[in-house]
């Protein structure tokens, strides 16, 4: 639908004007007002890596651009920065062409490669035959003597989906058996694994050395801690078996107990300190009122007991805070105890230092731990992983996988080589020249698709992302540009930069509505978001002068007529009030006349103007009242033709690409024809009736009558 009207195309027959520079050198070809390379075919191509870069279109765009497929703009964009340079592209155009020995399929395009087309003498030929051999030998074809490229895709789909693809990843569906299985989840667990082309979490040579390295520093590390046979405890392990969860009891408030020693230490220094050390206690009549969370939270920050000058604690009793009495008692017994020697009811400073040393190897010993990733899993598996026995398994999977990526490689250059095969001459045909921007039946690679509204097809239209960004740079373009809001019935919703090349500004207006159909045809509604505004066409340039001179006029009128009713109604408002007073005496006619002898003044004063233009212009002779009618036309013309000629002329689409992300180098500019196709108006159908009719003519003829009629009458 929206391909209605085929665009123009150098001569109209779908012909470019050629500027040759030799009949077996490079051609350019005239697209707009600038000259572009011709390329046409494999030679064309070839030409595009020794043409300074001066003269291509464009030197990088956004890989966002163009409508084209994904895994072919992956592999030109080759170092992944989402942009596409000029150097990329003639590293894409010398890696293809070194590889065909045949290119005359270039131009056409096609999705299908000769098996015979293949630069068979190079190392990089071989690989691809090969690879390409392999495709046709599982797709059920080893006889074909040619290759598809969704052949291809369908052996990488495949190959994608098995747990051996190639990828030197092993998932645990690789495995042989279970116990191999649990290794790679168990792997996996800990390291956080690494996710292979079907997108299943597996291991590679990485995460398998780093399994086996932790495992063993973890083993390492927890044999320092082992109690030898026949013996109850070591320096490490004071408490022997018990230590550990000793040492984690001790922990929990060790800082609460050296807090004690430390008020104490003070009171005997101060001994009328204690109010200050401890802080006031909470008044007990109103301790009842007090929510029990907040009672928790005072006892919580309160000493373990109050300090006493002999700096002995409490172990148990109602001397001990009740809210770390049960911890003390479970401290007393299981650290205390055993490390001190004896039941005893209070600890002294002494004594707890005693047990902070005995207890000092273990935690320095828990602060170096080795291997925490991997403390997970129980005990047993990882003495089992220990050995190496079944890392040296996986590793030999992994090495099978290595064999899969040597085809798996050959056959992805093969599938790179087919869509280069395909789309990059169009692909270069929309970068280093423009030639789809301009020809009939065609649409530039970077283009969006067509709106209409206002009786209009907009036929050029650009993906915006950001419209106060892009309306900078557009700005320079002085061409007159909508942002339209393009939004469809499952609510997908992105902008468009559409141009207006023809016409007048119409009913075009923030707010407007039409229809949009991108270039596969779908259609969706529009909304003008904003509008850059600027000279369409000459005819609405030398119009705008008369335009603002008749909004000029229409608007004095409007003020005069509406300050003249006011002024009558004001009178008439008087004259009813005077009527509506006792009588009283008053001149002949009152003020109710007022109002007619405005009426009769203002007819007198437009009677007197009419009198004197029709005096002043009987005093001259025929040509010179034409002569000063066309002066004064001159004089609002001729500056704003003017002007609009010089905007027109400079009118450059370059700067939508540019606000885009392109680096146009080329001034792409529009000639009359080519406003008319971007900008234009559907005919009628050819011989239907009741259409509007041209009325031009006879407004030309009326205005000769007129201008005759004052000749002959003057």
């Amino acid at each position: 639908m929206c391909r209605s009207w085929p665009r123009w195309h150098g001569n109209g027959n779908g012909e470019g004007v050629r500027a040759g520079i030799g009949e077996k050198g490079v051609r350019f070809e005239k697209f707009g007002r600038s000259h572009q390379l011709q390329i046409r075919t494999a030679a064309d191509l070839e030409a595009v890596l020794s043409l300074d870069q001066s003269l291509w279109a464009a030197t990088s765009a956004p890989r966002g651009a163009f409508r084209c497929d994904a895994r072919f703009l992956e592999c030109v964009d080759h170092n992944g920065d989402g942009r596409i340079h000029s150097e990329e592209v003639r590293v894409a155009v010398r890696w293809m062409l070194d590889r065909l020995s045949d290119r005359s399929r270039i131009a056409e395009e096609a999705e299908e490669l000769a098996l015979s087309a293949l630069q068979a003498g190079t190392e990089e030929g071989k690989a691809l035959l090969e690879g390409a051999r392999h495709v046709l030998r599982k797709a059920g074809r080893p006889d074909a003597d040619a290759v598809a490229l969704e052949q291809v895709r369908a052996f990488l789909a495949r190959l994608q989906s098995q747990p051996l693809n190639g990828d030197g990843i092993i998932v645990p569906a690789s495995a042989r058996d279970e116990k191999t299985a649990q290794y790679v989840r168990d792997a996996v667990a800990c390291t956080g694994g690494v996710a292979d082309a079907s997108g299943v979490a597996g291991i590679g040579e990485e995460q398998v050395s780093a399994f086996q390295t932790e495992i063993s520093a973890f083993l390492a590390w927890q044999e320092k801690a082992s109690v030898p046979a026949g013996s109850d405890r070591t320096d490490l392990m004071p408490l022997g078996d018990a230590t550990p969860g000793a040492y984690a009891l001790y922990q929990a408030h060790a800082a609460k107990v050296d807090a004690f020693f430390t008020l104490a230490r003070m009171l005997r220094f101060e001994p009328g300190s204690a109010p200050q050390l401890t802080g006031p206690g909470p008044d007990t009549q109103t301790l009842s009122r007090i929510r029990p969370e907040t009672v928790r939270a005072y006892l919580e920050s309160a000493p373990l007991a109050q300090p006493q000058a002999d700096g002995r604690l409490p172990l148990a009793g109602e001397a001990v805070n009740p809210h770390y009495r049960e911890w003390l008692g479970a401290v007393r017994e299981r650290v205390l105890v055993p490390l001190l020697g004896g039941a005893t009811e209070t600890l002294t400073e002494d004594a707890w230092e005693r047990v902070k040393r005995d207890l000092a190897g273990y935690g320095a010993y828990l602060r170096e731990k080795k291997g925490p990733s991997v403390e997970q899993l129980p005990h047993e598996r990882l003495s089992s992983y220990r050995s190496g026995e079944i890392a040296r398994v996986v590793q030999e999977l992994i090495a099978r996988d290595r064999k899969v990526t040597r085809i798996r490689d050959r056959v992805r250059d093969l599938e790179q080589l087919l869509l280069y095969h395909q789309h990059l001459l169009r692909f270069v045909n929309n970068f280093v020249s423009f030639p789809e921007l301009y020809a009939a039946r065609s649409r530039a690679l970077f283009e969006a698709g067509s709106a209409v509204m206002d009786g209009r097809w907009f036929n050029f239209a650009l993906r915006v992302d950001d419209v106060a960004a892009h309306s900078m740079v557009a700005r320079a373009s002085n061409i007159f540009v909508l942002y339209l809001e393009v939004t469809g019935p499952a609510g997908e919703r992105f902008l468009v930069a559409v141009p207006a090349t023809s016409g007048t500004k119409g009913n075009l207006d923030v707010g407007k509505r039409g229809i949009f159909f991108d270039v596969d045809e779908r259609e969706y509604g529009v909304k003008v978001l904003q509008i850059i505004e600027n000279p369409i066409s000459l005819r609405e340039a030398l119009c705008a002068p008369f335009v603002r001179l008749w909004r000029y006029a229409t608007g004095k009128i409007e003020t005069w007529s509406s300050q003249a009713e006011k002024k009558l109604q004001t009178q008439l408002d008087q004259s009813q009030a005077a009527v509506a007073q006792p009588a009283a005496p008053r001149a002949p006619g009152g003020s109710a006349a007022m109002p007619i002898m405005g009426v009769s003044v203002a007819a007198a004063a437009l009677g007197s103007a009419f009198a004197f233009i029709t005096k002043t212009l009987s005093g001259l002779q025929w040509y010179q009242i034409v002569l000063g009618l066309v002066g004064a036309a001159a004089v609002v013309m001729l500056p704003a033709m003017l002007v609009a000629i010089l905007k027109l002329r400079s009118q450059d689409l370059s700067s939508l690409l540019e606000g885009c992300g392109w680096a146009v180098n080329v001034r792409m500019r529009l000639d009359r024809s080519q406003r008319r196709y971007f900008t234009r108006r559907a005919p009628y159908p050819e011989g239907a009736q009741g259409t509007p009719r041209e009325h031009w003519k006879w407004l030309l003829l009326i205005v000769l009558l007129i201008g005759l009629a004052l000749i002959l009458v003057l």
